[in-house]
């Protein structure tokens, strides 16, 4: 009985590391896909605004 739990406990902290860390990685793609694609439009609206203007 003992092995059996302790096989339990094996296989279920085994899975929650697994989707804890498959969810960090999505979260961490995310950001960082979203910080690059909001770091790309600041720069396009700065450079469109200085077409623009003679200074």
């Amino acid at each position: 009985m003992a092995i059996l739990s302790q096989l339990f406990w094996g296989v279920t902290v085994g899975a929650l590391s697994a989707a804890f860390s498959t969810l960090a990685k999505g979260l961490a793609a995310i950001v960082g896909i979203g910080g690059v694609g909001w770091y790309s439009l600041k720069r396009r609206r700065e450079r469109r605004g200085r077409i623009g203007r003679k200074d």
